[in-house]
């Protein structure tokens, strides 16, 4: 999540993700995203998301609306700039509603370098929620632009479970692996590959996206 807001940004994205079974008796997993962002200004953006899923069967899985709210920008000579965005998600069936908030910070520290980290804390919403407790994600990254436009990075995402409980590493979610983005035309395109270095997740995940700005 970066925190700062281009106050132009009209953009329409096509997220596509694919989790591999580790064995020939499981189901590999796909996932489908369309967003649409707007920029009000340079402080606030909302955004809208709908996700399908594959898994053995394509299926609606959840709608999303976001409000980025950038309250620290980088000022001259400084490094850091931070964000809030907040997140209703509704989901499908009988599965619960979920609100998040994701306080996301960058810092700029030349020669093409750029670190990234992200705290985001969660609640399942309504009575047929299944965990209480607010939960704990991570996110974190440090990539270089290059002088052809590329920007290639190391990227960490984590699943901790709920703040009272987060059991042990073997049983968070924990993926790391390298990413790979730019422009290609008209077009922005990133490209990932997480390793699950735990054995609660998978081990494979690849993820594509296509960003279009009008």
């Amino acid at each position: 999540m970066g925190p700062n807001i281009n106050p132009n940004d009209r953009s329409l994205q096509f997220r596509t993700a694919i989790s591999f079974g580790d064995n020939s008796e499981q189901q590999d997993n796909w996932l489908y995203r369309l967003h649409y962002q707007h920029a009000f200004n340079d402080s606030f953006r909302g955004r809208i998301v709908m996700q399908y899923r594959d898994r053995g069967r394509f299926e609606y899985d959840f709608f999303r609306t976001e409000l980025l709210y950038s309250f620290k920008k980088r000022g001259l000579g400084e490094s850091w700039s931070s964000a809030v965005r907040f997140d209703l998600r509704t989901r499908r069936g009988s599965r619960p509603e979920g609100i998040a908030v994701n306080w996301g910070n960058q810092w700029d520290l030349g020669g093409g370098y750029r670190a990234r980290a992200t705290l985001i804390l969660g609640k399942q919403m309504g009575g047929n929620r299944q965990l209480t407790n607010v939960t704990v994600q991570t996110r974190g990254s440090i990539s270089r632009k290059l002088e052809n436009g590329l920007r290639l990075g190391l990227q960490m995402l984590n699943s901790h479970g709920e703040i009272d409980d987060f059991g042990s590493i073997s049983e968070q979610g924990i993926f790391l692996g390298p990413a790979i983005s730019g422009k290609v035309g008209e077009y922005n395109v990133e490209f990932r590959y997480l390793n699950g270095m735990s054995s609660a997740v998978r081990n494979h995940n690849l993820f594509f996206r296509v960003t279009k700005k009008f």
